[in-house]
């Protein structure tokens, strides 16, 4: 018996739905976006100079960094000291992707206690309560997973430190709140280094 062309089409659009709903499937459960380019790469020597040892900090965004097909990184705003009296230093670093994702910034500041410089990084940032680390004087990361800060002493000149954050516009995944400090203290470290501080950056207040 000859099926009739109506039925014929209706199985073979059945078969297709029925292709379609199998690669959905495994497409969620392999987590590959379907219809998407392989996600992008960001390689060492695209970085800023202020996130330090770029080779580990590549590493850390390529885990950290939600999905896009490709990353650029914009020049840096880099602002040295002046001289020995110059108390403004300052540096900014972006990476993008799908939009702005994440934002690595130092900046040279009078010294408060540790309640306020949390207070004002949050609010400056990603909003939240701190979950401290140890690094640098004092150190913290958000409780949603956006952002991890340092504050490093710098200079005796009114108890002038070094804040630095690394900013995410989505959260980290939570087994990598380690890579989102770590990227902290990276800039942390370089930031110390390059505004030429005369203490150590976990030196207490005078």
């Amino acid at each position: 018996m000859t099926m009739q062309p109506a039925k014929k089409r209706g199985v073979v659009v059945l078969a297709v739905l029925a292709l379609v709903a199998a690669w959905a499937a495994i497409s969620h459960a392999t987590g590959t976006p379907p219809f998407k380019k392989p996600k992008g790469t960001i390689e060492a020597a695209e970085l800023c100079p202020s996130l330090g040892d770029r080779d580990e900090a590549a590493g850390i965004l390529n885990r950290i960094l939600p999905y896009a097909p490709a990353y650029s990184v914009p020049a840096e705003d880099n602002r040295p000291r002046a001289g020995a009296g110059d108390t403004t230093y300052s540096t900014l670093c972006d990476v993008h992707g799908d939009g702005r994702l994440v934002v690595v910034r130092s900046e040279m500041e009078p010294g408060e206690d540790r309640e306020q410089w949390q207070e004002r990084v949050l609010g400056n940032t990603v909003g939240g309560g701190a979950e401290p680390f140890g690094a640098g004087r004092w150190a913290f990361t958000s409780t949603n997973r956006k952002a991890a800060a340092v504050f490093s002493s710098c200079l005796t000149e009114g108890d002038h430190g070094v804040t630095t954050y690394a900013k995410l516009t989505r959260p980290a995944p939570a087994d990598r709140l380690d890579d989102l400090r770590r990227l902290a203290v990276l800039a942390a470290e370089q930031a110390h280094k390059a505004a030429g501080c005369t203490l150590a950056a976990d030196a207490p207040r005078p």
